[in-house]
């Protein structure tokens, strides 16, 4: 949806005034950072008042209240699609952790969605790696480009739908001049799992940085996930990590809570090593089909299934991670998720 342009003299003013706060270094509440993106992606806001923006909140730390603002902006300015059930999850993540690792989050909604789980994948082309969401989906054939009443019949017919960021966020363009030539982390980099354009209620996030993970976990608290997990591992993945144990905070119905994840209690750190890095998205499609076709336990399969393990937990609370652990695992194993993909594909 595009909003219309309204904004008087007044408003005008207003914001830039709000604009001059922030960049004499004080922070915005919610509200306040809800009118400057609104601001933004209504094609009001010049580059430089942008870069000055993105540059002053980065360099104090962004608030929880103006991640959470810039977000509700940016829901109302999605080409949302409506999916006609609020029972669907998500495991779009940050992404940026520079670590060069598999598409986990990508492959760990195909794996939960041949487990019953109704996906609706937000996701975008990798930024700061070798292959990202559509870049892996499109290698393996899933659809990675629809939009609309297309997007809406395909899920109704795979309880699946992989929705490609750019599709669904026009108003993001105005925005992109300025973060290409600024070249590093924003606000923006933490908008993506928030702003999914089906609205899903439940949600796993995995998050680039453990050390922000709490302002991130307030943030999403904020915005009232029905059910949702949020994690980062200790050594910076935006997964869970095969090498370091994984900070999980868990909201439901307004509560927050937090645990931790051992790798070492489901493979061992040679196992952990072994597991490739750095391929490009051919190669990662190839050993996703690989993994999920040749029934071997191998140490990737037990690194997605723990993943996934982490997101039915996060869809449901009555599964338990250690017996997700498992099911995935045997879905992996069995043929489960590899009926699962070829269906995705058309081939069955």
């Amino acid at each position: 949806m595009t909003l219309q342009n309204t904004t008087t003299g007044a408003e005008n003013q207003s914001i830039n005034m709000t604009l001059n706060s922030v960049y004499n270094g004080n922070s915005l509440n919610s509200g306040q950072s809800e009118k400057v993106f609104e601001h933004l992606f209504s094609g009001q806001m010049s580059e430089i008042e942008l870069s000055g923006l993105l540059m002053a909140m980065k360099l104090r730390g962004e608030k929880s209240e103006e991640i959470s603002g810039a977000a509700r902006s940016m829901r109302k300015f999605c080409s949302g699609i409506d999916l006609e059930t609020e029972d669907i999850f998500d495991t779009c993540g940050t992404g940026g952790d520079n670590s060069g690792s598999f598409n986990i989050s990508s492959s760990v909604a195909v794996i939960i969605s041949s487990l019953g789980v109704p996906i609706a994948k937000h996701g975008n082309r990798s930024v700061s790696g070798k292959s990202g969401s559509t870049d892996f989906y499109e290698n393996l054939g899933i659809p990675s480009n629809l939009t609309g009443e297309e997007a809406v019949q395909y899920f109704k017919k795979h309880r699946f739908v992989y929705m490609a960021a750019p599709n669904y966020h026009p108003a993001m363009r105005f925005a992109v001049p300025v973060r290409k030539q600024l070249a590093v982390r924003t606000i923006f980099n933490y908008l993506g799992p928030l702003t999914n354009p089906a609205g899903t209620k439940r949600q796993a996030i995995g998050f680039f940085s453990p050390d922000l993970l709490p302002l991130y976990a307030e943030t999403a608290l904020a915005l009232s996930f029905d059910r949702c997990v949020i994690y980062s591992s200790l050594d910076g993945m935006d997964e869970v990590s095969p090498f370091a144990e994984t900070i999980v905070y868990e909201i439901e119905t307004g509560e927050m809570d937090r645990f931790i994840i051992n790798p070492r209690e489901y493979f061992s750190e040679d196992e952990a090593k072994s597991i490739p890095t750095h391929l490009s998205p051919e190669e990662n499609a190839l050993l996703f089909i690989d993994t999920v076709s040749s029934g071997k336990a191998s140490p990737l399969a037990k690194l997605l299934a723990l993943n996934s393990a982490l997101s039915l937990y996060g869809y449901d609370s009555k599964n338990s991670i250690e017996d997700s652990y498992k099911k995935s695992l045997q879905a992996i194993l069995d043929g489960t998720v590899h009926n699962k993909l070829k269906e995705l594909k058309g081939e069955i």
